[in-house]
């Protein structure tokens, strides 16, 4: 494969992981409009779960 193909698949491989992680800290920390359990089961879900967390789960946060 080419180093650019690699680089861009770790590039996105570490953000869904970072974006997972922040995402279920986020959840059980702060007051949330939705249901936990669910939300945290979506935003593990590969590289689709970060996308719909960041898409639709953020707006479920009290501020």
């Amino acid at each position: 494969m080419h180093p650019i193909l690699i680089l861009t698949f770790l590039i996105i491989a570490f953000w869904s992981v970072i974006t997972t992680f922040r995402a279920i800290y986020l959840i059980l920390t702060k007051e949330f409009k939705g249901d936990k359990i669910t939300w945290v089961l979506i935003s593990m879900i590969g590289i689709i779960g970060p996308i719909i967390w960041i898409t639709k789960g953020k707006k479920l946060l009290s501020k």
